[in-house]
């Protein structure tokens, strides 16, 4: 991952790629299998590796950086699998809100599978140049400009212009709670954020939370710290730093 790339070269390894088809083909199902093609048959294919040629000196420079996402042989199985760890690709449709939607590979996925997906994302002026420029160039490459809009998540400030009723919220590799910065949200931010984001799902409705892991901070604990812990156990269920949250 720290070596310099060429324009043409994946960050990832066939390797890695490899492994998360075969995690995919486990599922054992035809329509999970086809999903990726699915999604590769109704995206603009060239328009991404023109995208990933033109960001490759960035991503040389930063292999973290926004620039990864222009390699959609990864991130299409990659989301793809999530989908699979939801089990959308065989429940009846959908009305889905993905927060932090980034390029739109987890709309696309869930588009693809007959769900009504539509993502949000941080406003132009939070974003980078390079993060605004990869996310819109993807999110038109891969069909889901049209299911995009900025907003901007903030502590104890309700989500404007949600829909309610959703069975689905999910939020990926979370950065809104301040990820490690020092005002990292504690329990009385996250208690907000959840209640007002299950005032937009409907009975039965799911909130699905992948956190980012902050070990520097939390130890071994990882992702968050005993009361913030003790809080998400109190309302759902958590292993890792994945935390589901049913309305009840």
């Amino acid at each position: 991952m720290g070596t310099l790339l060429t324009p043409t070269r994946s960050p990832y390894s066939t390797t890695e790629r490899a492994k998360l088809l075969a995690r995919i083909y486990s599922h054992t199902s035809v329509a999970l299998a086809r999903l990726p093609s699915r999604i590769r048959a109704s995206a603009d294919l060239a328009r991404i590796d023109r995208l990933r040629k033109e960001v490759a000196p960035e991503l040389a420079a930063k292999p973290t950086c926004a620039a990864k996402y222009a390699d959609y042989r990864f991130w299409i199985p990659f989301n793809v699998e999530r989908v699979a760890a939801l089990s959308l690709h065989n429940a009846a449709p959908m009305r889905i809100l993905d927060i932090g939607c980034g390029p739109g590979y987890f709309v696309a996925a869930a588009r693809a599978c007959g769900h009504e997906c539509y993502g949000v994302d941080a406003p132009p002026g939070i974003l980078t140049e390079l993060e605004q420029h990869v996310y819109a160039e993807l999110l038109a490459a891969l069909r889901c400009s049209d299911f995009a809009s900025p907003l901007l998540i903030e502590r104890y400030v309700p989500m404007k212009g949600v829909p309610r009723d959703l069975d689905l919220i999910t939020a990926y590799w979370i950065c809104f709670n301040r990820h490690c910065q020092p005002d990292e949200w504690n329990v009385s931010e996250w208690q907000f954020f959840v209640d007002d984001a299950l005032l937009h799902l409907r009975d039965g409705g799911v909130l699905h939370l992948e956190l980012n892991e902050n070990s520097a901070r939390y130890g071994d604990l990882r992702y968050y710290d005993r009361a913030i812990l003790d809080y998400f156990s109190s309302v759902g269920t958590v292993e890792g730093g994945v935390v589901r949250i049913r309305k009840a």
